[in-house]
């Protein structure tokens, strides 16, 4: 098995994972939920959340996971985030063929259509979103990924960060200027440096390499309203536990218990295995 980059997410922004040299993917069936929650204190959701599926005899299930928080005055922030994922989710037949290249290019165009829908109406002059995607497809992950919601791994108990916040506490942290835990607590965690529809272009981050998926395999996507309030070993420990679906339900529970403050999104991914004997 081969690295690039391994760290914990606890001490690094950007934590790669595991590429292996196996053939041969593995044998697993997708069990996938996703949860969005106004929270406590706003009075409308910008998040919005999407789970594509495609199941087929003898090949692993085929998913698209995709999260993004809005923003933008007069509720545009809700509209940015709806049409990053109808964009996202339009490309998903693309995606079988060269699979990371299309992903990156149906954030570019969501980018562009969003930032022109701005342009065209004063009212939504300003909005934008972050936007994370997972593809899991014929037993590897690809990512595209742009603003501060994240993508996590869980594997083998053990937490990843698969995601860099595009936002400036984050880029004190690379310079060293500010530790993790600083970090999770400055006034300005939440402001960030790269969306969806802030501008015409649009750097969107994804992995070096395919990721090489393994039985038993877990992701978690989430907006900040969710990571803000749960540490990452109560991530973990949830994530490994409980069903997707359990585990949707008691982190949303728990960032509302924790005060709520902005909306709150999660969707979670378990890789079960399968008896190739059987």
């Amino acid at each position: 098995m081969s690295f690039w980059g391994m760290f914990r997410s606890r001490s690094a922004p950007v934590a790669a994972a595991a590429r292996a040299e196996a053939t041969v993917p593995p044998a697993y069936t997708v069990d996938a939920e996703m949860l969005t929650d106004v929270g406590c204190v706003r009075d409308h959701n910008e998040d919005c959340v999407s789970l594509l599926r495609e199941q087929a005899d003898g090949r692993p299930d085929r998913t698209l996971v995709i999260v993004a928080d809005g923003m933008g005055g007069h509720n545009a922030g809700e509209v940015a985030s709806a049409l990053a994922v109808r964009l996202v989710e339009a490309a998903y037949p693309e995606m079988r063929i060269q699979p990371a290249e299309n992903l990156k290019h149906a954030l570019e165009h969501a980018n562009a259509a969003i930032h022109k829908q701005a342009l065209d109406h004063e009212e939504m002059r300003g909005m934008g979103t972050t936007c994370t995607a997972l593809l899991l497809q014929d037993g590897y992950g690809y990512s595209a990924h742009v603003g501060d919601s994240r993508l996590y791994l869980i594997r083998n108990r053990e937490i990843y960060l698969m995601s860099e916040d595009h936002s400036a506490v984050m880029e004190l942290v690379t310079a060293g200027a500010l530790t993790l835990e600083q970090a999770r607590q400055h006034p300005d965690k939440n402001v960030i440096t790269r969306s969806l529809g802030g501008k015409e272009h649009v750097e969107v981050s994804t992995w070096p390499h395919p990721l090489h998926l393994l039985a038993d395999d877990r992701f978690l996507l989430c907006s900040d309203g969710m990571y803000d309030q749960i540490e990452d070993e109560e991530i973990c420990w949830l994530v490994s536990s409980q069903s997707p679906a359990n585990a949707c339900r008691q982190l949303v529970d728990i960032a509302r218990q924790r005060g709520g403050g902005d909306n709150i999104s999660v969707a979670v991914v378990a890789l079960r295995p399968v008896d190739r004997g059987r």
